[in-house]
């Protein structure tokens, strides 16, 4: 189970990297925020910081694993944080509650991790069994949880709207299925916070166990499709959604 779980880190990790690098050159393309965003998140959480965080504890060298686990839990700090603002600038520009909100969960996610890296530095793996590094793991996988759900509520949201703009003859389908798939991914990754979370809840080891590392890395590897089909959407992917009337947004 554990080789399933790092091969799935594996190939989430290079899908990852390879939209971020695409969303990166497109911002030096077109100089638009979101891109720069959403692609350095990309680099930083799932193409650097996670694998990071799975590899260290699995090092032998206790020095290297510390200095991979720390390396790891700052880009993930740093992804999910430009993830929160992505939300923010896209979704609700115009709210300074968005904005707001985004700030608190990044230092949420900043503060938490820094316990969790202490308390790494100090045991290493086994420090899940400090009760201050469990009640830290707690609280960010309810914050990256709750990140993910308005990724999910936003990308459902903006799915119906584009049903109702399509009574017009104004919906692309496009668009709408690159929402659907948004919102998609956000649900999966609620799921897979959810099961961290609980194993640690239960006494379980999500840097460890085989059941938080494999649902986490499943949800990954199938994100790693919807990725690219959301960002980079192959051109047979494109004809067969604007091939009929409807097209996306009669499968919504």
């Amino acid at each position: 189970m554990h080789q399933l779980a790092f091969l799935c880190v594996g190939i989430y990790t290079v899908m990852s990297a390879v939209v971020g690098v695409r969303l990166v050159r497109l911002y030096f393309a077109t100089r638009r925020t979101p891109e720069l965003l959403m692609g350095t998140a990309y680099l930083a959480a799932p193409a650097c910081g996670y694998p990071l965080v799975v590899l260290g504890p699995a090092l032998p060298s206790r020095e290297l694993g510390s200095l991979f686990f720390a390396a790891g839990e700052t880009g993930i700090v740093l992804g999910v944080s430009l993830f929160f603002f992505f939300n923010a600038k896209v979704f609700r520009a115009r709210s300074p509650l968005a904005f707001a909100a985004a700030g608190i969960g990044s230092a949420l996610m900043a503060l938490t991790a820094l316990e969790i890296v202490r308390g790494y530095l100090a045991l290493g793996p086994g420090s899940t069994a400090l009760a201050s590094v469990r009640a830290a793991s707690v609280v960010l996988l309810i914050t990256l949880g709750s990140g993910y759900a308005w990724t999910a509520i936003e990308g459902g949201r903006h799915v119906h709207l584009m049903r109702k703009r399509s009574r017009w003859g104004m919906g692309d389908p496009v668009v709408a299925n690159r929402f659907l798939l948004w919102a998609i991914a956000g649900t999966l990754q609620v799921f897979s916070a959810i099961v961290a979370a609980t194993s640690l809840q239960t006494g379980g080891n999500m840097m460890t166990d085989a059941a938080p590392l494999l649902a986490t890395s499943l949800v990954g590897a199938f994100n790693s499709a919807l990725l690219v089909f959301i960002f980079i959407p192959p051109a047979w992917y494109t004809r067969w959604l604007t091939r009929a009337p409807g097209g996306a947004l009669e499968a919504v």
